[in-house]
């Protein structure tokens, strides 16, 4: 985990870099929407990054505690909060998303953006989403997620990009996953992230070798998935999971 923290530390810069335009990305306003949270609500964004998830939701009325386990992550966050001029400090917490320091039934809402892909164990993470919200809360997730029966290729390709890349589940596979933690899905939906190939490489200090092998990887994309990823040597599009499940 220690390993962890000091790869994502390093990327803390590049990921702040992204600015307010990260705010609005489809993945992020599909989360809100299908959430449809109250002006007040007490929200846990798990896995926070740059912050950009935590300063949507403030944007929309709630109370937002960003969490992650990068102090540098942290630092960046509490920058961000700022420099948009939200009132007092941001309220952030060095924590890991497998072991949550919050009472039970605590919270309205925990969510995670963009990052349950990186998650050690998702399972565990589910338990703990569904022991701090209280009855009727809601824990819900938007990350990359590949079509059902394509999981490996998509976490191949991912691996070869960055090393510390675990596991992008499906739909299918979120699905068992909250229900699993005695969640009810109650809202589904797939949106599409932009890339241009080199920024996302870039983004992750992907070494020259592994950028070769991931971009033949895509051009021996199977077939039955061409459309969805989109590749054509210089853009791509990554397919991304939004699921809510309450309580």
């Amino acid at each position: 985990m220690s390993d962890v923290r000091s790869t994502w530390g390093r990327y803390s810069s590049a990921f702040a870099a992204e600015g307010t335009a990260a705010e609005t990305r489809e993945s992020i306003r599909r989360l809100i929407e299908l959430c449809a949270l109250p002006a007040g609500a007490l929200v846990l964004d798990v896995a926070t990054g740059a912050g950009y998830t935590a300063f949507a939701f403030t944007r929309t009325g709630c109370r937002v505690i960003p969490s992650d386990p990068t102090h540098e992550m942290l630092l960046a966050t509490k920058q961000g909060w700022r420099e948009r001029g939200f009132d007092g400090d941001a309220r952030c917490v060095e924590a890991w998303a497998e072991a949550l320091p919050f009472a039970d039934a605590s919270l309205d809402a925990v969510v995670s953006h963009r990052a349950p892909h990186q998650f050690s164990d998702a399972d565990a993470f589910a338990r703990e989403a569904a022991r701090i919200v209280k009855p009727g809360g809601i824990v819900a997730i938007a990350d990359q997620s590949p079509p059902d029966g394509y999981e490996t290729w998509h976490n191949d390709l991912e691996r070869m990009r960055d090393p510390t890349h675990e596991h992008a589940r499906s739909p299918h596979e979120w699905h068992a996953v909250l229900e699993g933690a005695g969640l009810t899905v109650r809202a589904t939906d797939v949106v599409y992230q932009e890339h241009d190939v080199e920024e996302w490489f870039d983004r992750v200090d992907c070494p020259p070798d592994r950028r070769k092998q991931a971009r033949t990887m895509l051009d021996a994309t199977p077939e039955e998935i061409r459309d969805v990823y989109g590749y054509d040597g210089v853009r791509m599009r990554t397919p991304q999971c939004v699921m809510v499940a309450t309580l």
